[in-house]
C-alpha cells in the first residue's frame, strides 16, 4: 500500500522556482532529508520503503528545475550552491533542527556539498552509488563504457562524425543548450536509451535490439537539458571540493553504500571517499549495481538508515 504524505506544498525558493515538497511518516518523528540524482531526475515515493515511518519523519522535494518543481527544466539560477542554500532553506521553513541526509549518485555529491557546510544541522549521512563529479568519469561514463555497452555506445552515436564520438559529452550538450527542439529532444533520446542500457546490461538482461532512438518526453528532455547544463559546468564543484567536504565531516555518522558491479559510478569512488572518512561505515553490496531498485542496494540502504537512526536517538 503506498504512502500517504501528511504535507505537500510549493516553497518559494526564489529567482522564479518552487519546490515540490512532501513529507511522511511520523510527523514529530527524527527527520531524514533524501536527495534524488541526476541531476535532473525527480524523488521517487519507491524510496521510503527503506524507512520506518511508523517512527521516521521523511522529507522529499524535487531540485530545481526536477520533477514536480517549476520551471520544468530550467536552468537559469541553477547551480550547486542554489541546491544547497535550497536545502537550507527547506530545513529551515520545515523547522526541523537536525535531520538524517540520504543521498544516491549525483544526491551523494549534493549530501556531500550540503554537510560541508551545514554540519551542524546533520545528523547522519547515508551516501549510495557516489558521483565525485570528476573528469576521469565523465570520460568513464560516455566514451570508456563503449567497451561494455557496445550496442547502447552505437546507438547513441550513430550518424555522428569521428571527432563527435570522441567528444559525445560535448556534443550531447551542445545539442541539449544549443541546438534547435528537435535536436534537442533527439539528444535527450540518445541519451536516456543510453543510461536505460547501462542499467539493463547491470541487471544482466538482453540488449535491445533495435537501431533507433526513443522520442524524448517533455520531462525526459527537461531532465538531460539540466544534466548538460551541469556537466558542461563540471557541476559547479570538483572532486578536490567533495573530498575536502567530506574531511570535515568526520563527527558526522556516516554510511558509504556501493555496488560492486556499479557501471554507473566507479566503485573505487567509495574507496576514495572512504580514505577521507575513515569513520564510515563500509557496505560493499556484492554484485550490486547503480540503481537502489537492486535488492542488495535496497537492503543495504535500509539496514544503514536503521542502524544511524538508533545510533543517533538521544
Amino acid at each position: 500500500m503506498a504512502a500517504t504524505a501528511f504535507d505537500q506544498q510549493h516553497l518559494q525558493a526564489g529567482d522564479g522556482h518552487t519546490l515540490y515538497v512532501a513529507q511522511y511518516g511520523k510527523p514529530d518523528g527524527p527527520a531524514a532529508v533524501v536527495l534524488h540524482g541526476g541531476p535532473g531526475s525527480g524523488t521517487q515515493p519507491s524510496v521510503l520503503e527503506w524507512f520506518d515511518l511508523s517512527k521516521q519523519r521523511v522529507v522529499l522535494f524535487d531540485q530545481r528545475g526536477a520533477g514536480l518543481s517549476q520551471p520544468q527544466g530550467e536552468i537559469l539560477h541553477n547551480d550547486s550552491h542554489k541546491l544547497v542554500a535550497d536545502i537550507e532553506l527547506l530545513r529551515a521553513s520545515l523547522g526541523i533542527t537536525q535531520w538524517m541526509v540520504v543521498g544516491g549518485s549525483w544526491g551523494a555529491t549534493l549530501a556531500l556539498l550540503y554537510a560541508g557546510q551545514h554540519t551542524q544541522h546533520v545528523q547522519s549521512l547515508v551516501l549510495r552509488g557516489s558521483f565525485l563529479a570528476s573528469a576521469r568519469e565523465m570520460q568513464w561514463f560516455f566514451q570508456s563504457l563503449s567497451a561494455l555497452v557496445p550496442q547502447g555506445w552505437q546507438r547513441l552515436t550513430q550518424g555522428w562524425s569521428h571527432h563527435e564520438k570522441n567528444h559525445v559529452l560535448d556534443k550531447l550538450c551542445a545539442m541539449l543548450l544549443h541546438g534547435e527542439a528537435q535536436e534537442a529532444s533527439d539528444a535527450a533520446g540518445r541519451w536516456s536509451d543510453y543510461e536505460n542500457e547501462i542499467m539493463r546490461v547491470m541487471a544482466g538482461s538482453a540488449a535491445l535490439d533495435t537501431d533507433q532512438s526513443s522520442k524524448a518526453s517533455a520531462r525526459t528532455l527537461g531532465k538531460y537539458r539540466l544534466q548538460a547544463h551541469y556537466l558542461s559546468h563540471q557541476c559547479f564543484t570538483s572532486e578536490r571540493t567533495l573530498l575536502r567536504m567530506a574531511h570535515k565531516l568526520r563527527a558526522v555518522p556516516c554510511a558509504i553504500i556501493h555496488g560492486t558491479h556499479d557501471l554507473v559510478c566507479p566503485p573505487e569512488n567509495a574507496w576514495r571517499l572512504r580514505r577521507f572518512m575513515p569513520h564510515a561505515s563500509m557496505h560493499w553490496v556484492s554484485k550490486g549495481s547503480h540503481t537502489p531498485a537492486d535488492a542488495g542496494i535496497a537492503k543495504a540502504l535500509t539496514d544503514a538508515i536503521r542502524d544511524l537512526t538508533d545510533a543517533t536517538k538521544n
